[in-house]
């Protein structure tokens, strides 16, 4: 999976094991040249949510402190007001709403995605490690790229592979989730679990059939236990988070436009938050635009 995916897989199951660096050399330089759009996040994250009693109205605030980062950044010490809203099944259905009628995008075959990132990582992670703090990064990956296609990468897969798969998606329900689950197979989790990383990995696609989309907020609002909360993103953008039932980690939707905007494990603001700043279709790689 690219760049983008293990990014969310890391958020959505931060329990495993965290590799060394070096055991990841080679893969993050594979990753790196796959379609997609995202880091990933490697830094051992740790979940701190006080959720209020009642479902709407109260919050918890989540807060990290830290000092660091390239060149002397000083990340600060914001902190996140998170809003408790219940089940996420009435929202996602909502976020399918919004997003099914949005402007289908018309994506060509010689292009690139183009994406800028925001990354907060608290402390260095060990020797050679970058610093802590906040990275912005700038990623180009070829739309079509036939090495991550046709099942030649496993389940990495190019934008082009993961566009035409939400584009070719059914309505049911059932049926979106069983297909997202053979996209991004695995031989060992809960069915409700796969469903559900499976789901937010499309529900990352860049580009994404507005359609396809909408078919898979459905066919999440369907995933038992999931909530969702209220809060502001790294860019203080107000995003609804989406959290698995027993997981530490939450996607992140706009609130606005219900597009993937990130993925947060500590706290929206804190350790280990991971926000999407820019993403384009642009017709040369370097240009932004």
């Amino acid at each position: 999976m690219d760049t983008d995916e293990m990014t969310l897989v890391r958020a959505l199951r931060a329990d495993a094991p965290v590799p060394d660096r070096s055991s990841l050399a080679e893969g993050r330089q594979r990753l790196t040249e796959a379609a997609g759009r995202r880091r990933r996040l490697r830094a051992d994250w740790r979940l701190t949510a006080v959720a209020a009693t009642a479902a709407v109205a109260a919050a918890a605030v989540l807060g990290t402190q830290f000092v660091g980062g390239e060149q002397g950044v000083r990340p600060g010490s914001r902190t996140a007001t998170v809003i408790e809203l219940g089940s996420a099944a009435p929202v996602l259905r909502d976020a399918a709403a919004g997003v099914a009628d949005d402007p289908a995008p018309t994506p060509k075959a010689g292009q690139w995605v183009y994406t800028k990132d925001l990354e907060i990582r608290a402390q260095e992670d060990g020797p050679g490690e970058e610093r802590g703090g906040r990275r912005e990064t700038e990623s180009w990956h070829r739309y079509a790229d036939p090495e991550f296609e046709n099942g030649k990468s496993g389940d990495d897969h190019s934008p082009r592979e993961r566009f035409q798969f939400l584009a070719r998606l059914p309505q049911d329900p059932a049926q979106v989730k069983e297909r997202a689950r053979a996209f991004y197979p695995s031989e060992d989790e809960p069915v409700a679990g796969h469903d559900f990383r499976a789901l937010s990995l499309l529900a990352a696609s860049y580009p994404a059939d507005p359609k396809g989309l909408a078919a898979v907020y459905r066919a999440m609002a369907t995933v038992p236990g999931l909530r969702a909360v209220r809060t502001r993103d790294a860019l203080d953008r107000p995003v609804i988070g989406i959290r698995f039932p027993g997981e530490r980690g939450l996607l992140l939707l706009n609130a606005e436009t219900f597009q993937y905007a990130g993925s947060s494990l500590d706290s929206p603001v804190g350790d280990g938050a991971y926000a999407v700043m820019k993403a384009a279709l642009v017709d040369r790689k370097g240009e932004r635009s």
